[in-house]
């Protein structure tokens, strides 16, 4: 069966949920929108579970090396989804944006490759690949 429009609505709000933890620095926020095993492969590296995927952003949020990130907002657009049943896929373009007193930076422009799964009713990253050209 074809997902549905509240199917795709959750997964945007998915989105959302991804985007104001990793822009927040809430570890255990950010990870619960993976599935346990779930994955990241990104910029910064490739993590795998719950446990990984805290530690990932406890020390995105707080070391020097990620900065420039940390301080960032995640801009996502032209979400495309497909999929059926309780798998899905997911296409969108990222812009990471830098607060600066004159207004902004862009620091970051690539798109998401996403594999979503339904698990006890609610949708969650399995795999999330970034891209960067």
């Amino acid at each position: 069966m074809a997902l549905s429009t509240s199917d795709r609505v959750e997964i945007e709000a998915l989105v959302a949920r991804y985007n104001k933890a990793i822009d927040t620095g809430d570890a255990e926020a950010w990870a619960a929108t993976f599935t346990k095993d779930g994955a990241f492969h990104g910029v910064i590296g490739d993590f795998a579970g719950t446990e990984q995927l805290t530690g990932m952003i406890e020390a995105y949020a707080t070391e020097e090396q990620f900065a420039d990130f940390a301080k960032a907002q995640h801009w996502v657009t032209n979400i495309v989804i497909d999929g059926e049943g309780d798998d899905a896929t997911m296409f969108a373009h990222v812009m990471m944006v830098s607060p600066e007193p004159d207004g902004g930076k862009i620091i970051l422009v690539g798109h998401y490759e996403d594999h979503l799964s339904r698990v006890d009713g609610q949708w969650l990253f399995a795999e999330r690949n970034v891209r960067i050209p």
